[in-house]
């Protein structure tokens, strides 16, 4: 019974306190930065990418949302070890990933946690013909947004990444850019 009378007044508390948190929160997030996409060994011939990452976050109250993001990265290797001397491979990797987001907000911070889960799609040119995969995606990570005002913010976010795509199997994902808030 105890245990009743506490879980009826924390939702109580709750419902009283989220109405007022949500409206400091931005219904909408926007990011686009900077991304880096690692390699492994068994991303051959795909080495350490640099491209972009963008996401659109649509925020249902102060710490729960549902993230859409987009990413793409690109590298072109000349050097790819013994028994490819002289082949070039010019790869790409794209990221179409959505799920869930966890957030903590306090003043100008907020630190972020997600769960993502979509499709990614791997392409080697040059030497190795036109090589393409794709196939599903899945991982999680997090980050953390710093205020510059209302409507505007820095980000650094890691996601460690899993696919079924010859070209970026294990991966890990680091970004770095600006977030733009509509509707506050």
């Amino acid at each position: 019974m105890r245990t009743t009378h506490i879980a009826c007044a924390v939702l109580l508390s709750l419902a009283i306190v989220s109405p007022a948190v949500a409206q400091t929160t931005a219904p909408i997030e926007v990011f686009g930065g900077y991304s880096l996409l690692s390699a492994g060994p068994d991303d051959f011939p795909r080495q350490t990418s640099h491209g972009f990452q963008t996401s659109i976050t649509a925020n249902v109250n102060s710490w729960f949302g549902i993230v859409g993001d987009l990413g793409m990265q690109f590298n072109t290797t000349r050097d790819l070890g013994p028994g490819f001397s002289g082949r070039v491979a010019k790869t790409s990797v794209q990221e179409y990933l959505v799920g869930p987001r966890f957030t903590a907000r306090e003043g100008r911070v907020g630190v972020f946690g997600q769960f993502l889960v979509g499709l990614a799609r791997g392409v080697a040119n040059d030497d190795f013909n036109g090589f393409s995969d794709s196939g599903l995606m899945f991982g999680g990570g997090g980050g953390f947004d710093v205020g510059i005002n209302r409507r505007l913010a820095v980000r650094a976010q890691f996601d460690q990444l899993f696919a079924f795509v010859d070209i970026a199997e294990i991966t890990s994902r680091f970004a770095v850019g600006a977030v733009v808030r509509f509707g506050l």
